[in-house]
């Protein structure tokens, strides 16, 4: 992890944001250096994955985590878990990801890029793979998505209900919300 970025939004608002860069204590590959526009340069004498990460558990409690690609994301939280020792990661995730392929099945990509275009989402393609960026992005398509649905669909759990539960196991962990 060389970044953590992350925004708190409410009424498709942003609140609050988290965003700080980590020195993983090695020299970065190129490639990522090509996708992220992050440099060695910009990560030293950054604090450490876990100082960094602690933090970040502190900043977002028992919120609800929204991400796009949620699986991705949750591999590095659940990684952090173990490796310092912190518990087991229970926040409810709605993944976005899944959440346009619920919503739009008819659709064959549904990458960030795509979501966002799609849902009228300003998103500038330079700033895409920034954590930061990327997350006020993924929480404003979450509340442009959901004012698309039913206003049935008043909690999390109600959600649950527009996925198809014999293709759940492909798509979610048993013990999160994802969609």
């Amino acid at each position: 992890i060389i970044e953590i970025g992350a925004v708190k939004i409410k009424n498709g608002e942003v609140t609050d944001t988290f965003s700080e860069l980590i020195d993983p204590g090695v020299k970065l590959n190129s490639i990522i250096t090509k996708i992220t526009n992050i440099t060695d340069a910009m990560l030293k004498g950054k604090e450490k994955e876990e100082v960094v990460f602690k933090r970040f558990k502190d900043w977002y409690k028992d919120g609800v985590m929204v991400a796009h690609n949620a699986k991705f994301d949750c591999s590095f939280v659940d990684m952090c878990y173990k490796k310092y020792d912190l518990g087991e990661f229970t926040n409810p995730v709605i993944d976005t990801m899944e959440l346009s392929r619920v919503l739009n099945p008819d659709q064959a990509r549904h990458s960030l890029s795509a979501c966002v275009k799609r849902y009228n989402v300003e998103f500038d393609e330079e700033g895409h793979h920034r954590a930061d960026y990327d997350a006020e992005g993924t929480g404003r398509l979450l509340f442009k998505m959901l004012s698309t649905i039913d206003s049935s669909f008043e909690t999390i759990n109600d959600l649950n209900r527009l996925v198809d539960k014999s293709i759940i196991h492909k798509i979610g962990r048993p013990f999160h919300i994802t969609l």
